[in-house]
């Protein structure tokens, strides 16, 4: 349970997310997301996820997503089905089971997550905290995350990751990680992302600090669809393992399918 791991995903969430509240405000909704990376110590990774969220009666939606992820050191797939629902006031939640199966390691991992999110005007705020569960492991996340709008055309976010793991071999670990970006809007539908990631990893194998410097370029030509891309180079050429950096680009495609009745 890297915090690095946990920054890319984040990553994505927060990039995933669109303007108005969450879940699409009762549209359905398709959310598609994939990662490229090459490591310059001559490895490459493929991350994707799939997400589909359906509206249900009374505040509620269905969650479902597919993802995967395959690299020199990482051959994992999984599913993932969940519950989002609207709470009093500006507030909303999710939980949702994770199931995994690492096919390098011949096991299934499971993971828990439960969130709690604030919406109003230009602020938005957020806490979730994860759960992950192996034969061999155990560990949590805790992410509280803050956005807010500053003017119509300037966003800055920022997250927090607490994680701890323990494993059965060796001795537990408390990895802390940050993700901080800024979105300019450069004309009615283009955005201008800027931000960077700082974070240290103390695992079995590995205890380094390491960080990343991000930008990319998100379109919104309709109300129902946005696309957005993403370049980022990482440093963890302290790494007492293969010491390397990684050049990524993400893409991410947000489909709503029908608008609030």
């Amino acid at each position: 349970m890297k915090s690095k791991r946990y920054a890319r995903i984040a990553l994505i969430l927060v990039l995933a997310a669109g303007a108005g509240s969450a879940f699409g405000q009762g549209r359905f909704r398709n959310i598609l997301s994939t990662k490229f990376s090459y490591y310059t110590d001559e490895r490459f990774g493929l991350e994707w996820e799939e997400v589909f969220i359906a509206p249900l009666p009374k505040g509620f939606y269905l969650v479902a997503a597919a993802d995967g992820t395959n690299t020199s050191v990482s051959d994992v797939t999984g599913g993932r089905l969940g519950l989002a629902f609207d709470l009093p006031g500006a507030f909303y939640g999710e939980g949702s089971y994770k199931l995994e199966y690492d096919w390098q390691k011949d096991e299934l991992k499971h993971t828990a997550l439960v969130s709690c999110t604030y919406e109003s005007g230009p602020a938005m705020a957020s806490l979730s905290l994860s759960g992950e569960f192996t034969p061999s492991s155990a560990g949590g996340v805790l992410s509280p995350a803050l956005s807010y709008a500053l003017n119509p055309d300037l966003r800055l976010s920022t997250t927090l990751f607490l994680a701890f793991h323990h494993y059965s071999t060796s001795e537990s670990y408390f990895n802390i990680a940050a993700l901080a970006f800024g979105e300019y809007r450069l004309g009615p539908q283009i955005f201008l992302s800027l931000g960077g990631t700082f974070g240290t990893v103390y695992e079995p194998a590995e205890q380094y600090a390491k960080w990343s410097v991000l930008g990319g370029i998100k379109v919104v030509p309709s109300d129902v669809l946005s696309v957005k891309t993403l370049i980022e180079y990482e440093n963890a050429s302290a790494s007492p393992v293969n010491p390397h950096d990684i050049i990524s680009a993400l893409l991410v495609v947000d489909v709503k399918f029908r608008k609030a009745r």
